[in-house]
């Protein structure tokens, strides 16, 4: 078993990746974020027919805004990305990570995913789970998560997307992600 892959200082509230701010979400956007994450999955070359199917999953109602933790991403003032994160004991779920498809690349992404993994650390969570569009896997990787087989989509009947974990440490500032949980056997082909 290899040792653990550590992600280290998760921004709080700005990033110096390009200027990045994060704050929370607000009820009188949610129209807008969720326009955002229409477009941000756009970018994987899905159809209208798909998209439209995937219109309510990507959502974001006020409702969510009550039970889950959602920032938004935004540079000079602008939202250009946003994570949605449900804690619940010891496991989080990373419920949405989007970003404008121009801002690809660029540190988004990062800032969100970091953010994602202190808050649920800090709420208590041992683990974080995604449910990735197959197109983001790889950053998802990059970032350390560690594949946990295939869940249900949300949005089309029958389709099934790749389940990724991080393990989240919760002495230090750090999450140990692909280092296994506790009692789990180590998966070393992912």
């Amino acid at each position: 078993m290899s040792l653990p892959t550590c992600i280290r200082g998760a921004p709080r509230d700005v990033s110096p990746a390009a200027e990045i701010r994060l704050r929370e979400a607000r009820a009188d956007e949610l129209a807008a974020l969720s326009e955002l994450c229409l477009r941000s999955k756009a970018v994987w070359g899905y159809d209208a027919a798909f998209m439209e199917a995937c219109r309510r999953e990507l959502t974001l109602t006020g409702e969510e805004l009550g039970r889950t933790l959602v920032r938004v991403a935004e540079h000079e003032g602008r939202p250009i990305g946003l994570c949605q994160i449900a804690v619940e004991g010891p496991n989080a779920d990373l419920a949405k990570l989007f970003v404008e498809p121009s801002e690809l690349g660029r540190g988004c992404g990062r800032v969100l995913f970091l953010w994602a993994v202190a808050t649920a650390r800090d709420a208590g969570a041992r683990r974080m789970t995604i449910d990735a569009d197959p197109g983001a896997v790889p950053f998802y990787v990059r970032m350390g998560a560690r594949s946990a087989g295939v869940a249900p989509s949300g949005s089309i009947p029958g389709r099934v997307l790749p389940r990724l974990e991080v393990a989240l440490c919760p002495i230090c500032d750090i999450s140990h992600a692909g280092a296994g949980f506790e009692g789990e056997q180590q998966d070393e082909d992912v």
